[in-house]
């Protein structure tokens, strides 16, 4: 945490100093960020869905459980929905060509989805 710690502290001088000398400038890097951390935050909240409740991810985030909930699980869900259709796909594509070992790593990764999935609605 101390690596966090000491990257925004450089970073809050580095928007300072933008912010002073080019304030248009400040705003492209703070909505470049933002957008960058917000990708990450989706990450993070996925990874934590796997071994946390939406309690305790609310509780990291600083908010309720119902509004991380409401932030998170739809696009979380949605996100699986379309790698589990394309992994389906995958696998299919695959078996009609022969191609096993293709279509055993496309039936794991539906498995592993299928799991993150089950795992998590488990802890909802």
């Amino acid at each position: 945490m101390d690596d966090f710690n000491t990257t925004r502290d450089v970073l809050n001088h580095h928007f300072r100093e933008a912010t002073a000398g080019d304030p248009l400038l400040a705003l492209t890097a703070i909505g470049t960020l933002q957008r960058d951390v917000a990708d990450h935050q989706r990450e993070a909240v996925r990874a934590a869905a796997q071994r946390h409740s939406w309690t305790e991810i609310g509780e990291a985030l600083g908010v309720s459980k119902q509004a991380a909930h409401q932030k998170f699980a739809k696009e979380w869900a949605n996100a699986l929905k379309e790698e589990l259709k394309a992994d389906h796909k995958t696998y299919k594509t695959a078996l009609k060509k022969g191609e096993l070992r293709e279509a055993a790593d496309a039936k794991d990764k539906l498995d592993s989805i299928i799991a993150e999935f089950k795992g998590a609605a488990r802890r909802a």
